[in-house]
């Protein structure tokens, strides 16, 4: 078969583009997605937005063969007749000329308002015009509809979560119907997230990258046409929309990045032989590098300082994160003796057992190609769970049992020192644990430092 004209080479090219995410390639012909919407596409509420909202995230979860951009508009409602209809707005001008391959619609919470709502007959119809005046665009894009996100009280600025469930909802579906658009569920992923939406409207950082996940997931792994499988998140490199700021112990007005790449920075100046990389578990060992608090500095001034230790733990982070990490410069300018790996914990909440297991070998594979003459001491997660029944201490045990054959790969070695913090009677030793069953208390951390220092010293460390 051959390819008669240049639109026919870039239709073909768009559907292979479309198909498969790739990641750190580029091309002159990116594709294109719009992603339109009202304050909640926009970001509003999220702290440096520019890189954090759902938008400027899926950007970085696409890759650089995409260009994701962001026409959402605050205020803006879905409704002709409504207070500040989308159609109206400059962005939605921007975005037809754009020329989008894929749209991704968020519209219908402010026109839940009562102002707005009032001419709910015409919603359907006025989608409907929306969307066909996107599927008539040149580039012909995929569209796709996205229910919109919960709203965590009855009524805020007017905006009715029982008018967004029993009207919105029911509407989009239909319209999805109708118009042979694929549909995203953003209303039930984000149900169980409330902490995530600070006035109970907008979702975070944090919220908005389960939309990211939940539309990735949408765009190349759903059952048919564009279908790749079950996706992994804790096996996919991404970094980390944490922004805590001091919460997390970075210092006030440090985020995450800031912390990504002070760790870059790590090792231009002085020698890195050891590396404790993972989480808030392993930040919490404190650091001269990035000056961070420490549980226990006295222990890493007298055992860790003296062998050219170095912290490379973030609070927060999940092996996605991690993995992202040594993608993007963490092991860029070092070349240590040894690296103690710590992770999971933080995956706990939204994978299963063989998926975090997964995502710890994916980070073992990936320092082993960056860095194949160093030794990984692989401890995986600490306990969790208060006891033996907790769900979380069941996942705990099975992802321990999941990555010791990692133990047989070279240059690797597993060691599960889980024992001391887990009583007889199968809770938590409180002693080593504190009372969030997740981060060690002082005498933990010199549990841990005894349990390690064997190896540490048959390596010559």
């Amino acid at each position: 078969m051959f390819i008669r004209t240049k639109r026919s080479f870039f239709i073909l090219l768009q559907i292979l583009l479309l198909l498969v995410p790739f990641q750190g390639f580029s091309f002159d012909r990116q594709v294109k997605i719009a992603c339109v919407g009202n304050s909640i596409t926009y970001g509003s509420g999220i702290i440096n937005r520019e890189r954090l909202s759902y938008p400027a995230q899926l950007q970085e979860w696409m890759g650089n063969l995409y260009q994701v951009k962001n026409f959402g508009v605050p205020g803006a409602t879905l409704l002709e007749k409504g207070n500040k209809p989308y159609v109206q707005q400059n962005a939605y001008q921007e975005s037809m000329s754009f020329q989008p391959d894929i749209v991704i619609i968020m519209l219908g919470t402010n026109d839940t308002k009562p102002q707005n709502w009032k001419f709910a007959d015409a919603f359907v119809n006025d989608y409907i015009r929306l969307v066909h005046s996107f599927k008539s665009l040149y580039s012909k894009p995929r569209v796709i509809l996205a229910l919109p996100v919960p709203v965590f009280v009855p009524d805020k600025w007017g905006i009715r979560d029982s008018v967004v469930r029993e009207g919105v909802i029911p509407k989009v579906k239909e319209i999805a119907a109708k118009t042979h658009c694929e549909l995203i569920d953003l209303y039930q992923p984000l149900l169980p997230y409330g902490k995530f939406f600070p006035d109970k409207v907008h979702p975070n950082s944090l919220g908005a990258a389960i939309m990211v996940e939940e539309i990735y997931k949408q765009l190349f792994h759903r059952t048919g046409t564009y279908g790749l499988g079950k996706f992994n998140s804790a096996t996919y490199p991404v970094p980390s929309a944490e922004y805590r700021s001091e919460a997390a112990g970075w210092g006030k007005g440090k985020d995450w990045m800031s912390q990504h790449e002070a760790i870059n920075k790590i090792g231009l100046s002085r020698p890195v032989d050891l590396v404790f990389l993972g989480n808030s578990i392993t930040q919490g060992w404190g650091s001269d590098d990035r000056k961070l608090w420490s549980s226990v500095p006295e222990l890493w001034d007298s055992l860790y300082k003296p062998r050219n230790a170095a912290n490379f733990g973030i609070s927060g982070d999940r092996t996605q994160h991690v993995l992202w990490r040594i993608r993007n410069g963490n092991f860029d300018h070092i070349h240590p003796k040894a690296i103690v790996l710590v992770i999971g914990v933080n995956n706990f909440p939204s994978n299963t057992a063989e998926e975090i297991a997964q995502g710890i070998k994916a980070i073992v594979t990936a320092l082993r190609k960056k860095v194949p003459e160093t030794r990984i001491l692989l401890l995986g997660p600490f306990p969790t769970g208060k006891d033996e029944s907790d769900p979380w201490r069941v996942k705990y045990h099975k992802i321990q049992k999941l990555i010791q054959p990692l133990d047989h790969l070279s240059g690797v070695k597993y060691l599960n020192i889980g024992g001391p913090y887990i009583l007889t009677n199968g809770q938590l030793n409180h002693k080593l644990m504190r009372n969030d069953n997740i981060h060690l208390t002082p005498q933990g951390y010199y549990t841990w430092a005894a349990s390690i220092e064997p190896v540490l010293k048959e390596w010559g460390l």
